[in-house]
C-alpha cells in the first residue's frame, strides 16, 4: 500500500510539472494563457523611472517580437517602434486585479538606442483589450518620463522638464482603466506654458485630382485632408482632432476603400478602430464604427462634420 501510495505521488509530480510554463519563444503551440503565464506576479506599486533605463535588460525575459505581434496588436507600439520586427522585448511582470480579474502585462521594448515600458490589459477571458505607453527613456537631459500603477490601480504619466532659466515644468496625466476595455484620462495636471503649434498634414503634398479629393475642416485644428487613391474605389485620409482645451486631441493616416457609393471605410486587420467616411455635396461626415482608443483621447472622437474647403486656384 505504501508503494501503490509513493507511485501515485510521483505520477502527480510528474503531471504537475509538465503543467509548468510553456517556453512561449520556442514552443509554436502556445495559447494566450500560456503568454500571460510567461510574465512574473508582481506586487504593486509598478514605476518606470528614468533610471530603470540606465540598467540592462536580462535575457531570461526577452520575448520574440514574432510572439508579440502574435497577442498584442502592432499599433500599440506603431507611435514609438514603427515596425516592431527589429524590436527587442522583455517581460517585467503581470498583475492580475482581485475584483474584476483584468491582467494587466508590463513589458519594455527596445529598438537602437530607444527606449520604452508599456502596460498591457487582458481581460479576465484573457482578451487582449487595450495597451498604453508608461514611459520612456529621453533623449534631452532636460526631461524626464516617470509611469506608474498603483495599488488603487491608477495609472500615472508624469512628465517633468526646464529651461535654461532653471524653472521646473511638469506635465501629469492619470488613467484608469475600465471595463469598457479602455484607458478612462480622469485627471490632468500642468504648469507647462501653451504654445500653439501649426498641424502639420503628412499627405498635403499629395495630389488630389480626384472628385472627392480636397480638403474638409471645421476649423484649423479639425479637418480632414482626402487625397486621391492608388488604383479605383481607395482613397488617402489623415483626420487631425483638437477640441476642448487639448482634453480631446488625435489624428490618424490611412487608406479608405469604398463600401457604397459615396461611402468609404477604414477598416485595417492590425487595428480595432473603424472609421466610415459618407461624403455629400456639402462636405464629409466622419463616424467611428468601433472604438477608435490608440489613436485619440479617451474622451473624445473622431465623429464630425467636416466642410468642403475651395481649392486653390494655381498662380
Amino acid at each position: 500500500m505504501r508503494y501503490f501510495f509513493f507511485f501515485f505521488v510521483m505520477l502527480t509530480l510528474l503531471f504537475s510539472c509538465n503543467q509548468e510554463a510553456k517556453d512561449i519563444n520556442l514552443d509554436e503551440e502556445i495559447g494566450t494563457s500560456d503568454f500571460i503565464k510567461a510574465f512574473k506576479p508582481v506586487e504593486l506599486p509598478v514605476q518606470f523611472k528614468q533610471d530603470y533605463f540606465e540598467k540592462k535588460e536580462s535575457d531570461s525575459n526577452y520575448i520574440k517580437s514574432s510572439v508579440v505581434s502574435k497577442f498584442i496588436p502592432d499599433s500599440i507600439f506603431k507611435n514609438e517602434l514603427g515596425k516592431t520586427k527589429d524590436a527587442k522585448f522583455y517581460r517585467k511582470g503581470s498583475y492580475t486585479a482581485e475584483e474584476t480579474g483584468e491582467f494587466y502585462l508590463f513589458l519594455t521594448a527596445e529598438k537602437k538606442e530607444k527606449r520604452y515600458a508599456y502596460v498591457i490589459c487582458f481581460d479576465k477571458d484573457e482578451m487582449f483589450k487595450t495597451g498604453m505607453l508608461l514611459s520612456e527613456k529621453s533623449s534631452n537631459p532636460t526631461v524626464t518620463y516617470d509611469g506608474s500603477l498603483d495599488k488603487r490601480l491608477t495609472i500615472t504619466k508624469l512628465k517633468n522638464s526646464s529651461i535654461g532659466t532653471g524653472k521646473a515644468y511638469y506635465n501629469k496625466s492619470v488613467y484608469v482603466y475600465n471595463t469598457e476595455g479602455v484607458f478612462t484620462l480622469i485627471l490632468t495636471e500642468s504648469n507647462e506654458p501653451v504654445v500653439e503649434k501649426e498641424v502639420f498634414n503628412p499627405i498635403d503634398t499629395l495630389p488630389m485630382t480626384q472628385a472627392l479629393s480636397g480638403n474638409y475642416a471645421q476649423d484649423k485644428k479639425n479637418f480632414v485632408a482626402i487625397r486621391d487613391g492608388g488604383k479605383n474605389g481607395k482613397l488617402l485620409f489623415f483626420i487631425n482632432v483638437d477640441k476642448y482645451g487639448k482634453s480631446c486631441t488625435g489624428s490618424l493616416r490611412g487608406d479608405i476603400t469604398q463600401v457604397k457609393p459615396k461611402v468609404f471605410q477604414y477598416n485595417k486587420a492590425d487595428d480595432h478602430c473603424i472609421l466610415e467616411f459618407t461624403f455629400s455635396s456639402s462636405g464629409l461626415q466622419v463616424k467611428e464604427l468601433e472604438a477608435c482608443g490608440n489613436h485619440r483621447s479617451v474622451r473624445c472622437s473622431f465623429d464630425g462634420r467636416f466642410s468642403k474647403q475651395r481649392k486653390k486656384n494655381k498662380k
